[in-house]
């Protein structure tokens, strides 16, 4: 039977801020820069002309109960390498980005990857877990799981990246403003929405508009422009009339560039297909909607909001999978 104070911090966990989802769809579709910009020695090792396939969807089941706090954010990609000297049938790279303060996420990060191992496990496995930091405190930085007592040692340390350095470090600044990798991009986005937290409406309209502009200005291909855009989107968010302008400015750059900005408008109408599958959904019954909505990943809040259940009991559902 589980605590209080375990419950509460299911709870807690349970509901992902919107920068988790953005970073996990800007991982899937930037991959490869991805582990580039952050990771330059995985990068050069991985074979990608042998492809690599993503497996986020087996995290569910390989977590089913959410016991550890599931984070939309997770990631689990097959990988294969170049150097034939490393006799593995599978890489497994865990990529977990993690997005605030968490007492116990090295523990968490040490469970998932012993469960993948143990999932996954063909012959001889290897999972690597990678760990990107979005907070915004300098002095975060838990980048090992330990346990040391009466002679027994255990030691899990991971790489970890730290978005905040990229403001704070020198040589890191210099480096978004020299790499043509998209990631850097991503990195000046997730800077800005620490700065357009505190921002008014017009000021969180130019800085998205300057980022938006950088999407193009850099000579991108569609499918990262795509990624760009959708990150930028969910991570600094403008009011209606802010939106229209936007669009309007976007519109000549699309004259010039011939690379149309949809991605707003992408965005809003999978939310009202959303809510539109709510108001079916509810002639089924709430519970059964609810089900649906966790499966897909949406917000515990928002699932909580939508269909009128409390979110004791989204989470309860949540829970059971």
């Amino acid at each position: 039977m589980k605590t209080k104070q375990q419950s509460k911090h299911i709870q807690q966990t349970a509901a992902p801020a919107d920068y988790d989802s953005a970073w996990k769809d800007v991982i899937e579709g930037l991959f490869e820069p991805f582990l580039e910009f952050f990771f330059p020695q995985i990068h050069r090792d991985i074979d990608f002309n042998k492809g690599y396939e993503f497996l986020s969807k087996e995290l569910r089941h390989i977590f089913p109960d959410g016991n550890m706090g599931k984070r939309y954010a997770d990631e689990l990609v097959k990988v294969h390498l170049k150097d034939g000297s490393v006799k593995c049938i599978a890489i497994f790279v865990h990529i977990e980005v993690q997005g605030k303060k968490e007492k116990f996420f090295p523990e968490r990060t040490y469970v998932y990857n012993y469960r993948i191992y143990d999932n996954k496990r063909e012959g001889i496995t290897e999972v690597i877990s990678l760990v990107i930091l979005t907070d915004e405190d300098p002095n975060y930085r838990p980048d090992e799981y330990r346990v040391s007592r009466w002679g027994f040692e255990l030691l899990m340390k991971y790489p970890l990246v730290k978005i905040i350095d990229y403001q704070l470090d020198e040589e890191k600044k210099m480096l978004l403003v020299t790499s043509e990798n998209p990631m850097a991009l991503v990195v000046k986005a997730q800077l800005k929405s620490y700065e357009a937290k505190k921002a008014d409406a017009q000021s969180k309209f130019n800085i998205k508009f300057e980022l938006v502009r950088q999407c193009y200005r850099h000579g991108y291909t569609r499918k990262q422009v795509d990624s760009l855009l959708k990150f930028t989107d969910w991570i600094i968010r403008l009011p209606g009339k802010y939106k229209k302008q936007l669009k309007y400015e976007v519109e000549k750059l699309e004259e010039e560039n011939k690379m149309p900005y949809v991605t707003s408008w992408e965005r809003l109408a999978r939310e009202e297909g959303i809510k539109t599958g709510i108001k079916t959904g509810m002639k089924t019954g709430k519970i059964e909607t609810a089900k649906k909505l966790i499966s897909k990943g949406i917000d515990l809040n928002i699932i909580a909001e939508s269909t009128g259940l409390s979110i004791e009991e989204i989470t309860t559902l949540a829970l059971r999978g």
